[in-house]
């Protein structure tokens, strides 16, 4: 399910799928999408590193461009700019922790873990398919599931084991985990399964077996370590995920949501959602957080809380809630947000309606005829003529950026390039 349909019709539109239109031309003569070449777009360094290659066609399907990561620990699928920095960066680092597990000190480290009072919990740290980490498919995402998972593997062990309390066990190798992860840049709770397998093995081994771990003994360096650190999450929220477990990542975010105007429902909803693992969950509320004194903020948690469904819908609320914070913290002060159907527009304190959000390739297309026509009546509501402006993360086609303009509406694409050239 793509980001476009989840978050509802009004991105439909602007996400390009063709759609009956009645933006009121004659003749109407619409862009169809492209399938784009990656060695075209992407930067160099990113197109191919030493244990993958991204394969050259890219679909821009919805709004996104749609890559295939060949590498030598199998293939990746990444919905959009952001989650192609994501996997490649994850790529990089899956080679570096298989690095480390074939160390002396590694192997030393799993001989004492063997022996340690731990090690009745291996099978549960060491399982990312059914027990704490993060596999595919959104399992064991938010602390709630997984607390359940623990305490009923830690139940059926109680009578055999009086060595100590489970629970707290699995607390605390979680919080090893996340450093390790937090420490190399990376999500500690990626649907990255393969990812999760190597930092489940160096984590096990560094918790339980006393295995000394430094990030900083194999950073990414040149031009991609520059680019690739553009998925590095802020110190703060870094260290929210590195000393905080995932209950207590819901406690502060919930507490942060209901501040904000959020309702109850709303914030519930959202932080059950399986769609946002507690790092995008995290980096959501981080990003609304900073639109201080923006009124209505609520009505964003909740299109993101009932419409999202899948890590790419996590993916797109993030990110177009980073590009409100940039142009309020920046050019564009911002005083409230409306909606058009589901999907959040913002009015800034001069009255400019602003259209941002996260996209990869956008073209003109019946859906963005369509919603164009809606952001003109916004702007013209009560009788005025408020400026517009949009403002997407990625590529605009000339055509788009024509049409757009010929209504009166102000554009700027490559607000956050990314991997792009």
């Amino acid at each position: 399910m793509t980001v476009t349909i989840a978050i509802g019709g009004a991105i439909v539109c602007l996400a390009q799928n063709p759609a009956p239109s009645d933006a009121g031309t004659t003749a109407p003569d619409f862009e169809e999408l492209p399938e784009l070449k990656a060695s075209e777009i992407l930067k160099p360094e990113i197109l191919k590193g030493p244990n993958y290659t991204v394969r050259e066609p890219v679909p821009t399907s919805s709004g996104m461009n749609q890559f295939t990561i060949d590498s030598d620990f199998g293939v990746f699928q990444a919905d959009g700019n952001e989650m192609l920095l994501q996997r490649v960066k994850e790529i990089y680092m899956i080679a570096k922790l298989k690095d480390v597990s074939r160390t002396d000190e590694f192997e030393q480290s799993l001989v004492t873990a063997a022996k340690g009072p731990y090690n009745a919990a291996k099978n549960v740290v060491k399982d990312p398919a059914n027990a704490v980490s993060s596999a595919s498919k959104g399992l064991m995402k938010f602390f709630g599931r997984t607390e359940q998972t623990i305490k009923h593997v830690a139940k059926g062990e109680t009578q055999k084991d009086t060595d100590g309390n489970k629970m707290e066990q699995m607390i605390g190798y979680t919080k090893a985990k996340g450093k390790i992860a937090v420490s190399m840049g990376i999500d500690p709770y990626s649907t990255n399964s393969v990812l999760q397998k190597e930092l489940d093995n160096v984590a096990w081994a560094s918790w339980a077996g006393g295995f000394t771990f430094s990030a900083a003994t194999f950073p990414i360096s040149g031009p991609v370590g520059a680019t690739l650190t553009i998925t590095d999450v802020s110190s703060a929220i870094g260290d929210l995920l590195s000393q905080k477990s995932p209950a207590e990542l819901k406690a502060i975010n919930g507490s942060a949501l209901r501040n904000m105007g959020a309702s109850a429902k709303d914030t519930e909803r959202l932080l059950n959602n399986t769609a946002f693992t507690p790092t995008e969950q995290t980096k959501f509320v981080f990003n609304l957080k900073s639109l201080d004194g923006v009124a209505n903020r609520g009505v964003f948690v909740r299109a993101a809380a009932e419409k999202s469904s899948d890590e790419a819908d996590a993916v797109f609320c993030v990110q177009t809630s980073a590009l409100m914070s940039q142009l309020h913290k920046g050019e564009h002060p911002l005083a409230r947000i409306v909606m058009i159907e589901n999907f959040p527009v913002c009015i800034a304190k001069d009255g400019k309606v602003i259209v941002a959000l996260q996209w990869d390739y956008a073209a003109w297309t019946s859906g963005a005829a369509a919603f164009s026509g809606e952001v003109q009546k916004l702007a013209g509501e009560s009788g005025g003529h408020k400026p517009m402006l949009v403002v997407i993360s990625g590529q605009m086609s000339p055509r788009l950026q024509q049409e757009l303009q010929t209504r009166g509406i102000t554009v700027h694409d490559r607000f956050s390039p990314g991997p792009l050239k």
